[in-house]
């Protein structure tokens, strides 16, 4: 940067007078000739605005020009929209009864925690009132009690052998295995405690869950969500571009491709919803829940001009948009432009721009503080 600041301090402080080569043009077609580019001053910024600077201050500062030319193009929109996590991709974890939370063998996982499918997150051990366990209990006696009776008769038709009836032997075996089974339900339900375990794997967030914490039915203590399954709300007043998407970028982050998913029915002030996923899994991504980010999406519209990066449009003194065209070895030339964004790192010029002219796509900006 210190390289850079002499070299643009250098260009206001150095002298030399240059020629444009023969057949240079204008923005717009216009021949530039000979007295119209006749320089008569100091490096650096003219008083036509132009820009005089060396070779050798070009290479310095890494000065890239390129020809531009016309072509026909998609036309984008650009979407503001917000990031949710994908019906797939996302489980909530509740209660199903009251109780107290209990930890597992493995801990409570704190909130970032990686889990995968069928770890088990917290133990709900059931706690009834003094009531309802006295309740439970006296039930649970007197099914134990009733288990004893029904052995005790069963063993006494056993003892009988062939005088006994078989029917009401029947009949006794059928109710006694009821009835352990009754008592087996009944002890698991006062003492087997809930397990809440992760349906998914992913990032864990635990709702400030601690050991010992008193929940009630139905309360959310974890969510976990799958880093690579987002769903990309984006919200238009246009009604017609529910019919025309295909995919966008995120201009936040133009590595990240999406693919349209469709729109809601219904409308919100106004305003439909439609809905866009990842294109593809991506190891990595640094896009987060509720995020607001803004999408670029080609629709199925064609527009025709010069598609130059986005880089090479610098604000003018004005604050208007504009380019640096290169009309010969030494000299640049400002012009003002309209644009529209394409995907990202791309603009597509609508008026300003001839097709023969040389743009400068690398080290507009520096051009720009050249005093």
């Amino acid at each position: 940067m210190k390289l850079k600041n002499a070299v643009l301090l250098s260009l206001s402080l150095c002298s030399l007078s240059l020629f444009a080569s023969p057949g240079a043009h204008g923005p717009n077609g216009e021949h530039l000739d000979q007295k119209s580019n006749k320089v008569e001053g100091a490096l650096g910024k003219q008083a036509d605005g132009s820009v005089i600077m060396p070779m050798k201050h070009q290479a310095l500062l890494n000065i890239r020009t390129q020809f531009v030319t016309e072509s026909e193009v998609k036309k984008h929109v650009r979407l503001d929209a917000i990031v949710k996590p994908h019906p797939d991709g996302y489980a909530k974890i509740q209660s199903s009864s009251h109780g107290r939370l209990d930890a597992p063998e493995t801990g409570i996982y704190p909130t970032g925690a990686k889990v995968n499918a069928g770890d088990v997150l917290g133990l709900i051990r059931y706690q009834d009132t003094a009531y309802e366990l006295a309740s439970q209990t006296s039930e649970l006696i007197a099914i134990r009690n009733r288990i004893e009776q029904t052995n005790r008769d069963v063993a006494r038709l056993k003892k009988l052998g062939d005088l006994a009836s078989k029917q009401a032997l029947e009949q006794l075996e059928t109710e006694l295995l009821s009835l352990k089974q009754q008592a087996q339900a009944l002890q698991k339900g006062l003492e087997k405690p809930e397990v809440l375990i992760a349906p998914i794997s992913g990032v864990l967030i635990n709702h400030t869950v601690s050991r010992g914490q008193w929940v009630e039915a139905g309360e959310a203590l974890f969510e976990i969500i799958a880093p690579n399954q987002y769903l990309i709300e984006a919200s238009t007043s246009d009604l017609s571009l529910t019919q025309q998407l295909t995919s966008a970028k995120v201009i936040e982050q133009p590595a990240i491709s999406l693919n349209y998913l469709g729109f809601s029915p219904e409308l919100v002030n106004g305003l439909v919803h439609v809905n866009f996923e990842l294109a593809q899994e991506q190891a990595e991504n640094s896009l987060f829940i509720n995020q607001n980010i803004s999408l670029q999406a080609p629709i199925n519209e064609k527009q025709q001009g010069i598609v130059i990066p986005a880089d090479a449009v610098v604000l003018s003194q004005n604050n208007l948009p504009q380019v640096w065209i290169k009309l010969s070895a030494e000299r640049f030339l400002p012009q003002l432009i309209r644009y529209q964004h394409l995907e990202p790192g791309l603009v597509l010029v609508t008026e300003g721009l001839g097709a023969d002219n040389r743009v400068v796509v690398t080290g507009a900006s520096l051009l720009n503080q050249v005093r």
